[in-house]
């Protein structure tokens, strides 16, 4: 999906949503880390960052044992060291000081990286249930619990999102993904025909809404009700559309992701090219190609992508486990 980082939310752009929360630039630089100036970034914004407002005024830390560990474990993470992260941030939870939350925030962060989500998943919930949390704090929520392969509780994590900012229902195409796997197609249908609200040239958005009126009512109605887009420069998602829409072709989907590695966009572009083939032979009841496809989209191991993560969710879900 088309991502702006925290301006997908025009009621909260960067600095307003980090100063809002008291982050210093210590607690902000520790979910960045080494991938500032890399394309993940706005990803990683989406995932981790999002849900600052688990963090109280970081300018508190340092005043306790417990507090400075916790410090010490967002030190860590700002460095690469996602596994350092979690010893320091275990420490921190055994210790008294009142910073339970922050830590088992920035251990949910360090096992995300370390991709054991169901932990990071159980860290994130447990953070979450010690306060009333905020509707970002919940799209994050969501989506551990996706990547843990829950889509009841990532659909309502989403749901109570919306609840409580009803502008961000729109914006939460995550949602719609869940919702597919959940097998409720219909109402994922509805969230993907209101992301285009927000959102209109996105062919990703145009797929799952094509996967799920598929699923819902048949091949021919999901053509039928397929949504133009022709301004997603991405590759390869003209060529995706133009399969969806029966007009083009898998080969065709393919040479145009060649096409990208030969310019030094291959990994983006080979994601996004097996990826939608494999759900495009699910929308057919291909199962073995679908499989296939899937797999090959894992191959370039790229788990800050939202939509890597997908894939692999999806090959546990279909019963091939990553």
């Amino acid at each position: 999906m088309i991502i702006g980082g925290p301006d997908a939310f025009p009621s909260t752009p960067r600095a307003r949503a980090v100063n809002a929360c008291g982050w210093s630039g210590d607690a902000a630089l520790a979910y960045y880390g080494p991938t500032m100036r890399s394309a993940a970034v706005v990803r990683l914004w989406r995932t981790l960052v999002c849900a600052c407002c688990l963090l109280p005024q970081t300018a508190a830390l340092g005043q306790s044992e417990a507090q400075q560990l916790v410090r010490n474990a967002a030190d860590a993470l700002r460095s690469g060291d996602p596994a350092e992260a979690e010893r320091i941030a275990t420490a921190a939870l055994e210790e008294p000081g009142g910073s339970e939350r922050d830590a088992l925030w920035v251990r949910s962060v360090a096992r995300d990286r370390l991709e054991r989500y169901q932990e990071a998943f159980d860290d994130l919930r447990l953070a979450a249930s010690t306060g009333a949390p905020g509707a970002r704090t919940l799209v994050a929520l969501g989506e551990a619990a996706f990547k843990a392969g829950d889509m009841q509780a990532s659909i309502d994590a989403f749901d109570r999102a919306a609840g409580l900012d009803p502008g961000l229902g729109p914006h939460l195409w995550q949602r719609g993904i869940a919702l597919y796997y959940a097998g409720r197609y219909e109402d994922g249908a509805r969230q993907f025909e209101v992301h285009r609200t927000v959102n209109p040239q996105d062919v990703e958005n145009s797929a799952w809404h094509f996967l799920c009126v598929a699923a819902a009512d048949g091949l021919a109605a999901a053509r039928a009700g397929l949504i133009p887009v022709n301004e997603d420069a991405r590759v390869p998602m003209a060529e995706v559309l133009a399969l969806y829409g029966g007009t083009g072709s898998a080969e065709r989907v393919l040479e145009a992701a060649r096409r990208a590695g030969e310019s030094g966009r291959a990994r983006s572009a080979n994601l996004y090219a097996w990826l939608y083939l494999g759900l495009y032979h699910e929308a057919l009841g291909e199962r073995e190609p679908a499989d296939q496809a899937v797999s090959r989209a894992l191959e370039d191991g790229q788990p800050s992508h939202y939509m890597w993560q997908v894939a692999r969710v999806h090959q546990i879900l279909r019963g091939r486990r990553h």
